[in-house]
């Protein structure tokens, strides 16, 4: 495989600490065309990712950006949301998460995500970036020890510094040799339309009433139960996006089943309830039971489809089967692994959709990723007949 080589030119980094040098930069990426970028964030105590830095590329220039100095970034939400420009990620699906909140809503319209074209184009499957410049580069071991570094404290020291400017320098390198290798080998309009669906999986809000579909063994709670869990699980999440913590931090899934179940009608019931945590009960149990008791009230004014095992439903070990030799026959044709095509995950995601999900449900629901893009377009009629015949 050919060794890139990073040019000292791109190696070199300058520190953006204006907003008009930003705006001058942002106008060179507009000229260019393309650019790549990376960022690093603080995501172990909130529900949304706290911005640390900003990483870019474009033209022969790589710039590190401070978004805790006295900066707008303005002109890179705009960049981003350009459909003129080409935006260049790795694994970016948390990248572009964070934009979306940090800006109010900006997504890239055209974007290529190194990753995914180095899994298509035969490099490599989900493969990190230290490893996919391991690959690409001669003699380069990328230190992600300082992977762990806490972005939000300043200073950041000059190996810090490196290291992330260095994401943004090996990618703008990377970025035009993967390309021409997906020319090559006949699927870059595969690849843009597959870094397109991270944009849209990141991006697409959930319907509140319809989160407790994704409430992990929901299917063990019958009609009223899962009422409850249903305006449980909406009060999770908006509780968590209000105060800015993590869903686990106000109750996980299973917390959230065992309220369902329980039903608790007091602060003393609630002790009961296992893996619930102590700060919950004390500061939010009050809500929690009157969200409890408002969905009992209600449950029987609700009609909610009954939801069961997948591996125990009729027909699924056959149906599954027959969407894998699909999936299968796919990725040959186009000599990449079946994983790329379909993992076990989105099978199931397909399957649920229409044996689980009623049409109303559905109607309000992303589509599954199979019934998408170019999936869709190969093999999503097969695909629609296999599951609802």
């Amino acid at each position: 495989m050919t060794q890139l080589e990073l040019p000292e030119s791109v190696r070199q980094y300058r520190l953006i600490s204006s907003t008009d040098e930003l705006a001058d930069f942002c106008s060179k990426a507009r000229q260019t065309g393309w650019f790549a970028i990376d960022s690093e964030f603080v995501r172990e105590r909130t529900f949304y990712a706290n911005l640390g830095l900003l990483q870019m590329h474009a033209g022969g220039d790589t710039v590190i950006v401070d978004p805790l100095a006295d900066i707008n970034l303005d002109p890179v939400w705009s960049l981003i949301s350009s459909d003129s420009i080409e935006t260049v990620l790795h694994a970016g699906g948390e990248d572009i998460e964070l934009f979306f909140y940090e800006s109010g809503g900006a997504q890239p319209s055209r974007v290529f995500d190194s990753q995914i074209a180095a899994g298509f184009c035969g490099i490599g499957e989900s493969m990190g970036y230290a490893r996919l410049v391991s690959e690409l580069f001669d003699n380069v071991e990328l230190d992600k020890s300082l992977s762990r570094t806490n972005w939000l404290k300043r200073p950041l020291s000059p190996e810090q510094m490196d290291y992330a400017a260095a994401d943004a320098s090996y990618l703008a390198v990377m970025y035009p040799y993967l390309k021409a290798l997906c020319e090559e080998k006949g699927c870059l309009d595969i690849v843009y339309e597959e870094s397109v669906l991270q944009v849209r999986k990141r991006t697409t809000r959930i319907p509140d009433d319809l989160l407790y579909l994704q409430v992990g063994n929901a299917w063990q709670l019958n009609n009223e139960q899962l009422a409850i869990l249903q305006e449980l699980a909406s009060w999770r999440f908006n509780k968590a996006r209000k105060k800015n913590i993590p869903l686990g931090f106000i109750a996980k899934d299973g917390a959230l089943l065992e309220l369902a179940r329980r039903k608790p009608k007091s602060q003393s019931d609630l002790n009961h309830i296992r893996d619930l945590p102590p700060l919950s009960k004390k500061y939010s149990g009050n809500e929690m039971i009157t969200v409890i008791k408002k969905a009992e009230e209600q449950a029987t004014s609700k009609s909610l489809k009954p939801l069961s095992r997948l591996d125990d439903m009729p027909g699924y070990k056959e149906t599954f089967k027959a969407i894998k030799q699909k999936v299968t026959e796919l990725a040959e044709s186009l000599d990449v692994p079946v994983s790329l095509v379909a993992s076990r995950k989105q099978i199931n995601e397909l399957i649920n959709f229409f044996w689980q999900y009623s049409p109303q449900q559905q109607e309000r629901l992303p589509q599954p990723d199979l019934l998408t893009g170019w999936r869709n377009a190969a093999i999503g009629a097969e695909l629609r007949a296999i599951v609802t015949s």
